[in-house]
């Protein structure tokens, strides 16, 4: 009887209490087992008196138990930190985490999956040391601006590759070319995708994927299939998002109180009187009303993941649909990805992994690509004047149509130029459409033991269509009488590897070695029209009629070709002593000839002092865990353009001649820009793994920087310049990542998530004997400046020391340390005068600018905190940055005595003598006190924040009843994405970037969109 017993049971999680599927139940000894159902259960038939059965699962520890007698056998099984962090992904292989040296950044996909936004970068801000992520402003598919430790470039790129499943993508965000509308190619990825992220920080660690690694590697792994029953999963979230921190801008009869007190100032009469509405009301518009609203989204996705011993699957579906907070603002995007692989033989495995995606970006002019326009929406709210309806009593638009701007209602002068945004909100038209085909095929062969081929060959291939139509009453196309701009760019880079890996154990010697070779190739062309003079209004887009066809608009084609040789070597002896070596050689074809190729070594050393019997013998219970590491090595940046060593002709017409003409001086010489970093840390482990965390110092010394070097006008060189490798810069630093089980009792857990970065940026070099790089934004205002031994892009102003107690103006500091005051009400001739003595005093200018202090954080990081009680659960993630300082020039803007509106810390303007306000008595016009002809430091605030990123508050359902409905779980959420921001800051959010990925300028904030809170609920189901 004992021969034939049968003995079930169920299994449940050690985390949770959760059923666990598919894990593997085997007679020890014997071939003979099975795998638990969905709901955890299992059943073993024909077990043998006193036989052993083992429970084994993925990212479980082992267990055995003995069987005995028994006929039921409940197991919970223990979660294995230790084995869920073994082994990391790396550049054409993995590495287990213990013995890795290189300076390496994980990130589950979990914490980045169901989360509001667009793409998977924006979800990755603040958790991983080392890396800086910035969004830009609140428009939807805006690129966050990624650093991985600093600045690596001037001209060139600072963000970092993208490996999507060991193929390299394009993740350029200049794919779309036309009208006002962001696209953000790394959007087409669907979050939910995402099995884990790891980002490779040091020259030992990215060395292996040499000139295209000198600003980090970012290295995605989507989820793949597992050997066991089919699992089905939904997810799915819908939420409200609107903005915050908006300014309190000046009501109506607040803005001619103001304005008129401004005129009379200026010798001049009142200039801004009343509007009424139909029914006798004051009009007292709040623009802020027109431009923004509550927008909704939505969220879908529906994965199957399941496979054999020989077949393992994994397809997926995603949807979502989002609207912004701004009007005509919104994204959506349609995915499928399907990784599939199967064992062909003992020998042969292949495989594939691609993803396709459809993704649509609609946006108005929000003044993202232009942060000075006149009919940006970030801008608009600001400057048009609350006395004045956006329409008629009639129902028509208030516009000046001769003059192309806002209509003034009853007042004598108004903000010119600038546009009621009604008509291109509702007539115009501004999208971008990407189709994007990502994918690989595989083929792995066991040569022998220990020795395997894989073949790999992918594509990286996307279509944008960009449309551009404005509309012929108003706004940016009202003086053409109507324009169209079709865009199309069709992006094609293929990629083909090919390597070995070898896999040594002799004793204690344990060896891995990876050799191979790469070839890529990346092509573009983009062609586009454009039309003006529309015949009729009923015709909305480029295919309608119109009276003129004008020049060809963004047409344009490039290729590039990369042929690379790489090899790394992976060595430990019995786990204690480490090295790591990488090196690639690259050849790249925008470098003449000579200068083609590149070599990029890197290595590593690390020593486990915890596996040493001294350590183990005394502080081992303790320290379980400690390793130090230190790596050097060098990589590169190819920051030129696909023919920029070349010296280049154009073609053109001379009248109606076709003709030739001097477009480019090359530098055969021309060659990489080259990052040689150096790192020291320690890794450890306490309590048993408790606590872990590592600590880093690193040191990346950026050279060879690619800058115009200034010719003599009479060398006749275009330009007068030549591209030169001359300048160089360092970053340096410190990381700290911390993770720990704070409590664990009973159905309790608390575990936290720390890190913090810190940097120092330094410019060494720079051409023309370290002359000065001044950066601006929008062509009109440079804030920001390039110089030797300051930060790169350091805020670069005029220097004010308050607002004159004894009358209302504007104190200054020259260049020369004299304190001048400015008053726009006195004549031209005697406007500037001296502070502390009498006379004139010169106009300040640009030339008395001053460093103020740097613009990139000098610190930032995350805090994540988790609690489980039960099935409930709570997580909190913070974000924080600073160190820093930001121009606000939209304060300048919110002060500025020109006919625009303000906000309402105006009214605590001067008025008297003896009053102290940093508000100057207001003169109409005056577009200096408050800083808009010249940037001042009174503009400029310090940048630290402190940001609840992400408050999520979580149940799961798990019973006999979903079971007896084929389900496993059922968990509902919700969540708040931006819930609180502390600053000192007084813009509309710290975490700014009115120049968007720009090396030279950042930490500027020009009448920018503010950011966005959103507000979620979700449900996910797991059959």
């Amino acid at each position: 009887m004992a021969q034939d017993r049968t003995i079930t049971g169920k299994i449940t999680s050690s985390d949770d209490g959760s059923p666990l599927p598919g894990v593997n139940v085997q007679i020890k000894g014997t071939s003979r087992g099975t795998n638990s159902d969905a709901d955890g259960t299992y059943r073993l038939t024909n077990v043998p008196a006193n036989a052993k059965l083992i429970y084994s699962f993925i990212g479980f520890s082992t267990q055995e138990i003995d069987a005995g007698n028994r006929s039921t056998i409940n197991v919970t099984l223990q979660i294995d930190a230790t084995n869920l962090s073994e082994v990391v992904v790396v550049g054409y292989g993995t590495q287990s985490k213990k013995t890795i040296t290189g300076a390496v950044s994980s990130v589950d996909g979990a914490s980045i999956a169901n989360k509001p936004v667009q793409s998977f970068d924006q979800a990755l801000q603040g958790r991983a040391a080392g890396v800086n992520i910035i969004t830009p402003n609140g428009v939807l598919n805006n690129a966050p601006v990624i650093r991985v430790r600093g600045v690596s470039s001037i001209n060139g790129s600072s963000s970092p590759l993208i490996v999507i499943d060991g193929l390299p993508i394009n993740s350029n965000d200049n794919v779309s070319a036309g009208g006002f509308t962001v696209n953000n190619p790394l959007g087409d990825i669907n979050p939910s995708d995402i099995e884990s992220l790891e980002i490779l920080k040091d020259a030992s660690a990215t060395a292996i994927y040499g000139s295209r690694a000198a600003a980090g590697v970012i290295l995605i792994t989507t989820k793949k299939g597992k050997e066991g029953r089919v699992q089905v999963t939904y997810d799915g979230w819908i939420g409200v998002t609107s903005p915050f921190r908006l300014f309190d801008m000046l009501d109506a009869q607040q803005f001619m109180d103001y304005k008129n007190l401004a005129a009379r100032n200026a010798n001049l009469p009142d200039q801004f009187f009343p509007s009424y509405n139909a029914d006798g009301s004051l009009v007292n518009t709040d623009w802020y009303d027109v431009v923004y609203r509550t927008g909704t989204a939505h969220n879908h996705n529906l994965s199957v993941n399941g496979g054999t011993k020989d077949t393992k699957y994994a397809f997926s579906v995603g949807y979502t649909d989002q609207e912004g907070m701004l009007k005509k603002n919104s994204f959506s995007r349609m995915t499928g990805r399907m990784n599939i692989s199967h064992q062909l033989n003992k020998a042969i495995k292949l495989g594939a992994n691609i993803t396709l995606a459809n993704s649509n970006n609609q946006a108005p002019n929000t003044g993202t690509t232009g942060a000075f326009s006149t009919g940006g929406l970030g801008r608009l709210p600001l400057v048009l004047a609350p006395n004045v309806a956006p329409r008629n009593p009639d129902g028509s638009y208030n516009i000046n149509r001769a003059g192309n701007n806002m209509g003034l209602g009853n007042n004598l002068i108004g903000p010119g130029g600038y546009y009621n945004p009604l008509p291109d909100l509702e007539l115009s038209r501004f999208t971008s459409e990407n189709n994007h085909l990502i994918g690989n095929i595989f083929a792995d062969v066991n040569l022998f033991k220990g020795l395997s081929f894989r073949t790999s060959y992918g594509i990286d291939n996307t279509t944008v269509e960009d449309i551009d139509f404005r509309n012929s009453i108003h706004g940016e196309g009202g003086t053409a009488g109507g324009q169209a701009f079709n865009i199309f760019t069709n992006i094609k880079q293929w990629n083909w590897q090919n390597y070995f890996t070898y896999d040594l154990q002799l004793g204690k010697n344990n060896a891995s070695i990876v050799a191979g070779n790469e070839v890529q190739k990346y092509t573009i062309n983009r062609w586009g029209g454009a039309r003006q003079g529309l015949s009729d209004p009923f015709f909305t887009s480029y295919q309608g009629n119109f009276t003129s066809n004008q020049p060809p608009s963004g047409n344009f084609q490039s290729q590039n070709g990369l042929i690379s040789y790489f090899a790394r070597l992976d060595y430990n002896f019995d786990q204690k002593y480490l090295l790591t070596f990488n090196f690639r050689r690259d050849g790249y074809s925008a470098y003449a000839k000579g200068s083609k190729y590149g070599n990029f070594p890197g290595g590593s050393i690390g020593w486990r002092i915890s596996e040493e019997n001294f350590w183990k013998n005394s502080i081992g219970k303790i320290v379980n865990e400690f390793k130090i590491r230190a790596s050097l090595g060098r990589v590169g940046n190819a920051s030129i353009s696909d023919f920029g060593s070349l010296s280049l002709f154009n073609s053109g017409l001379y009248g109606t001649v076709p003709t030739f003409f001097f477009a480019q001086a090359g530098n055969p010489a021309l060659q990489w820009e080259t990052s040689t970093s150096s790192d020291i840390g320690i890794a450890f482990g306490l309590f048993g793994d408790r606590i872990t965390g590592e600590l880093t110092y690193y040191n990346k010394n950026v050279t060879d920087l690619v800058l115009p070097e200034p010719q003599a006008p009479s060398r006749g060189i275009p330009n007068n310049f030549i591209l030169t490798n001359i300048g160089s810069m360092v970053n340096k630093g410190i990381e700290l990542g911390l993770t720990s089980t704070n409590i664990q009792r009973g159905k309790f857990n608390w575990t936290t998530s720390f890190n913090l970065s810190t940097l120092k940026n330094e410019v060494t070099a720079l051409a023309n004997n370290n002359a000065d790089i001044l950066a601006n934004t929008g062509g009109l205002e440079s804030s920001n400046i390039v110089r030797v031994n300051e930060s790169i892009g350091s805020i670069y102003v005029i220097r004010t020391d308050g607002v004159n107690p004894a009358n209302g103006r504007r104190i200054f500091i020259n260049a020369a340390g004299d304190r001048v005051q400015y008053d726009h009400s006195a004549p031209a001739a005697s406007r500037w005068t001296y502070v502390d003595k009498d006379g004139n005093a010169p106009a300040i200018s640009g030339t008395d600018r001053v460093v103020v202090g740097a613009a990139l954080p000098k610190w930032y990081g995350g805090l994540d905190n988790t609690f489980k009680y039960g099935n409930l659960e709570l997580g909190i993630f913070f974000q924080y940055s600073g160190g820093n300082v930001i121009y606000n020039g939209t304060k300048a803007g919110l002060r500025d005595q020109r006919p625009w509106n303000n906000e309402v810390g105006v009214l605590n303007h001067w008025k008297q003598a003896g009053d102290v306000t940093d508000v100057p008595r207001p003169v109409l016009n005056d577009n200096i006190s408050n800083g808009s002809a010249n940037p001042i430091s009174a503009n400029v605030e310090k940048g630290d924040f402190l940001r609840a990123r992400n408050i999520m508050l979580a149940y799961t359902f798990r019973n006999d009843l979903l079971r007896k409905a084929n389900l496993s779980s059922i968990r509902v959420y919700a969540q708040v994405q931006n819930a609180f921001t502390i600053t000192g800051y007084t813009g509309a959010d710290p975490e700014i970037s009115t120049n968007r990925n720009s090396n030279t300028a950042p930490g500027v904030d020009r009448n920018s969109v503010p950011q966005a809170r959103t507000f979620t609920a979700g449900l996910s189901l797991n059959f």
